[in-house]
This record gives structure tokens, C-alpha cells and sequence, in this order.
């Protein structure tokens, strides 16, 4: 069996709104000998777990510091006419690039997942089927949102790296130089989405390697829970899942809700 390690990103608002839920759930199912990297935005979590690794995010990404001094303003947090348009907020997704581009940099492990802080795990996940969901020569696993012309990017809430291959080193590279050159205001959108979908289009390009998009047939609306990884886990996208603390019976395709018979979608 492949070792894994596990990273998501928050700062203490979203411990409070989602964060806890999401440790607490990680804890009860997750393997003991799979750790989750939390990497926290001036904040300590008010408890500890066994397999829980904390990293101030920023005495480990110390290039993050850099690149808020440099460009954190309303218009690169996406404020457009008085209004947030997440698709052109390169501040508040940083966080979560720098951390990956860390982790993949510096993790023992076979393979790295990250996953959003607003998820819960409610099922014991299926190690033997997360290893085979990439191959050994492949890059990465991601969610992708083919032929979407309202979210042209995939969505990041699940990303697997293959740590065994060298690419994936490359792909870190181009993953934060995108931010740290500044070039991703130079980019149509400034989301962590479709900064991914760059560093990894080149990569898979100039490497000659292939990577997998779990979204096959699923849609665009919420793929998330519609692929594998619904079968263990949720992903509280959004405001309005949030308040109601899981996602809707409406977010499956008609296909797939027929196969979700775990009890926590009853």
C-alpha cells in the first residue's frame, strides 16, 4: 500500500465555520498512519489529534508573505464594481496553492492528497481504490469541468499528486512561479481553479505526461460528491451547503443518487 498524507488550508474563521468538523471527521475515519497537514493562518486548533500536523503557514510558505505584501488589494481579492467575483480572487486561494506547491516539495510520502476544509468524511475511505486512481506514470488526479463555459476550471476541492514521479516537482515550480512572477494577473481568472489547469496543461505538455480527471459524465454543478469520493466524503460547496451542513438529495445526477445508499445522504 502507497503511503499517503493528507493537507488542507484554513484560517480561524474557517476553524469555527467548518474546520473543526472537518479534523473531527478526519480523525474518526481516516487511517491512524495517514496524517493531515493542516496548514493554519495564524491560528493554533484548540485541540489536538493523533495524526493532525499544524504548520503556520507562513514561517513554512515564507514566498506566500511575499506575494500578499506585494499584491493584496480589493481588486486582486476580486472586488469588481463593489462586488466579489471569486473567479478574480488571487488572494484568498493563494493559501492553498503555496501550501501544495510546500507539500509536494518537501512530503515523504507516496502520494499527496489535498482537500478543501470544507469537507467531511463520513465513511472509511477506500485506500485501495484512492491508490488506483491514478497510475504510476501519471501525474495527478483532479475534478475537472469540461465544455463549461460559466466555470471554465476544474474545481479544486480534491486534488491526488503522484509524489513518485519527478514532474510533479516541475509542476510545483510552475504552480507558484505563476504567483510569485506575477503572471497570474496576466491570466483570464485569477481562482487557484484555473491556475491549476495552467501549471498542469503545462506540465502534462512539456513533460509528455497524462493526468485523470475524475469527472466523467458528472456534470458541472457539483462533481465533487457525484464521483468515487461521495461515497465518503462531502463537500460543503458554498454558502448555502454550509448553513445546511451537508450538500442536497439535488446535487447528485439521477444516475448516481440510485447508488448512494450510505446513511448520511438518507
Amino acid at each position: 500500500m502507497k503511503k499517503f498524507e493528507v493537507i488542507t488550508t484554513m484560517n480561524y474563521e474557517g476553524w469555527r465555520q467548518y474546520g473543526e468538523r472537518m479534523v473531527e471527521s478526519f480523525g474518526k475515519w481516516w487511517p491512524t498512519d495517514v496524517e493531515l497537514h493542516l496548514y493554519a493562518e495564524n491560528f493554533t486548533p484548540n485541540k489536538s489529534y493523533p495524526n493532525l500536523v499544524v504548520h503556520n503557514i507562513f514561517d513554512t510558505c515564507s514566498n506566500l508573505r511575499t506575494f500578499l505584501n506585494d499584491y493584496d488589494n480589493e481588486y486582486n481579492r476580486g472586488i469588481r464594481n463593489g462586488k466579489r467575483d471569486f473567479k478574480y480572487d488571487a488572494i484568498k486561494f493563494s493559501y492553498k496553492v503555496y501550501a501544495q506547491c510546500h507539500a509536494i516539495t518537501n512530503s515523504s510520502a507516496d502520494r499527496l492528497l489535498f482537500i478543501d476544509a470544507d469537507t467531511v468524511t463520513f465513511a472509511k475511505p477506500p485506500m485501495s481504490t484512492l491508490e488506483d486512481m491514478i497510475g504510476p506514470n501519471q501525474l495527478c488526479a483532479y475534478i475537472g469541468r469540461e465544455r463549461s463555459k460559466k466555470l471554465p476550471f476544474s474545481e479544486t476541492g480534491f486534488v491526488q499528486y503522484n509524489l513518485q514521479v519527478e514532474a510533479v516537482k516541475e509542476f510545483a515550480k510552475v504552480f507558484e512561479n505563476i504567483y510569485n512572477t506575477g503572471e497570474i494577473f496576466t491570466l483570464d481568472y485569477q481562482v487557484d481553479c484555473f491556475t491549476f489547469d495552467t501549471a498542469r496543461r503545462r506540465i502534462e505538455k512539456q513533460l509528455d505526461i497524462q493526468s485523470v480527471d475524475l469527472n466523467v459524465g458528472f456534470g458541472n454543478k457539483h462533481p465533487f460528491i457525484n464521483t468515487i469520493l461521495g461515497t465518503f466524503m462531502d463537500h460543503l460547496k458554498g454558502d448555502m451547503r454550509k448553513q445546511k451542513g451537508k450538500s442536497a438529495q439535488q446535487d447528485f445526477k439521477e444516475r448516481v443518487a440510485k447508488t448512494r445508499t450510505q446513511s448520511y445522504w438518507k
